[in-house]
């Protein structure tokens, strides 16, 4: 069957845009057989924290390589990494962001990382990892088949002087490829080291 798809909505903010795509996905709301949906309304506000310099206590940092559609050596951190993290909108687990700007380019490579676990229970264990990896510049987004990405979370810490944030550092591993959604083309995550902000509402 052939698809024709629109031209993508909200054009003036892509990333906003990419990622309530990324949060469709993540909480199953995407069928694959059909166009990309818009986020649902009630998801937009708390599916997507504010991205902002990855600058806490400590640089926060995103680190790897991508092989494949999207093909980048990531080593991004501080001031030149935007990063947030929030509950997830089911209530079962975490999330984080990590975005940044490839050299050269004024699109950004966004990665978000779904870890199925509360925050008194993420740290020191090996978790399945929900992986949805958004590239501006070629409008691609892929997204991780269950049992095909892992994370190990080393530290959770909580950042002084703010209220309910914490610091997130961890692993990213993932095994074979991730295919891209609704086309052709599949990135294959090295190992990856990241450490974030995750902020969460105060009960």
């Amino acid at each position: 069957m052939t698809r024709s798809d629109p031209e993508p909505r909200h054009r003036a903010n892509p990333l906003a845009a990419l990622l309530g795509m990324a949060a469709c996905l993540a909480l199953g709301y995407l069928a694959l057989s059909q166009k990309l949906p818009a986020p649902p309304p009630e998801l937009a506000g708390s599916v997507q924290p504010r991205l902002r310099d990855c600058v806490m206590d400590r640089a926060g940092y995103w680190r790897g390589q991508i092989f494949g559609t999207t093909a980048l050596q990531v080593d991004w951190q501080g001031s030149r990494l935007a990063c947030a993290g929030n509950s997830r909108p089911d209530g079962q687990g975490l999330r984080l962001f990590f975005a940044g700007h490839p050299a050269g380019t004024a699109d950004r490579l966004l990665l978000v990382i779904g870890i199925p676990a509360d925050i008194s229970r993420a740290a020191g264990r090996e978790h399945e990892a929900s992986v949805t990896l958004i590239d501006e510049t070629s409008s691609l987004i892929f997204h991780s088949d269950a049992g095909r990405c892992f994370t190990q979370v080393n530290e959770v810490s909580r950042l002084v002087g703010e209220n309910d944030a914490y610091r997130v550092d961890g692993e990213l591993y993932c095994v074979g490829a991730i295919a891209a959604v609704g086309t052709e083309g599949s990135v294959t995550l090295g190992d990856t080291l990241y450490s974030g902000r995750l902020e969460l509402e105060a009960p």
